[in-house]
């Protein structure tokens, strides 16, 4: 994986925005991508002058809808075939049992939650598709979450700027810490925006 990873930033070197949008779509088409990786990178990029920052986001988000989008129509269609890739690979059965159940808890706003949280966000576009859930809600959810886990991971890059390569060798080396300190990360920004969101309701009552 390590070797893809290192081939898709090699991409966003050499095409720019072009390159974010294929590499993002790939790995939210379940493609063995890491974001955790890959987006902090974008990120160094824009700090070393090569994009602007809200372009990359925004080429970052059209291609999570584009790799969505794949997985979504998948789920609609081949619902068979997902059931057997589960059933033959420990790692896509673990992270799309995950998926299910949240959506069988959450419903269609799973869709935007499971953006923010690693590995289980890929796999959420399946049971979306395979309960006929509407596209334009659907794409209205993984374009808000996909837009949020995009800003953060990207621009944390670019704050990092200069200290990337010590970074980018310590996300290569502790990949299952660093899930652990940005989904903490995103946990907390999910309940502000949630009290946020529920004081401004008292104020306005």
């Amino acid at each position: 994986m390590a070797d893809f990873i290192i081939f898709l930033m090699g991409i966003v070197d050499k095409l720019g925005y072009l390159g974010v949008f294929a590499s993002t779509a790939l790995e939210y088409a379940c493609f063995p991508v890491s974001s955790e990786i890959l987006l902090p990178f974008i990120g160094c990029s824009v700090y070393n002058g090569s994009m602007e920052l809200i372009q990359a986001v925004l080429a970052a988000t059209f291609g999570a809808v584009a790799g969505c989008t794949l997985c979504f129509y998948i789920g609609r269609i081949g619902k068979r075939f997902i059931e057997r890739l589960s059933g033959k690979y420990g790692a896509v059965k673990g992270g799309l049992d995950t998926a299910c159940e949240k959506f069988d808890r959450y419903g269609d706003f799973s869709v935007f939650l499971l953006r923010l949280f690693p590995i289980a966000r890929t796999y959420i576009s399946f049971p979306a598709g395979m309960s006929k859930m509407s596209y334009a809600r659907f794409i209205g959810y993984t374009a808000a979450g996909s837009f949020v886990w995009n800003s953060v991971l990207i621009s944390a890059g670019y704050i990092l700027g200069e200290y990337w390569s010590n970074v980018s060798e310590f996300m290569f080396e502790h990949k299952s810490a660093f899930n652990i300190v940005i989904a903490v990360v995103i946990c907390l920004l999910v309940a502000n925006i949630i009290r946020d969101r529920k004081k401004k309701k008292r104020e306005a009552r």
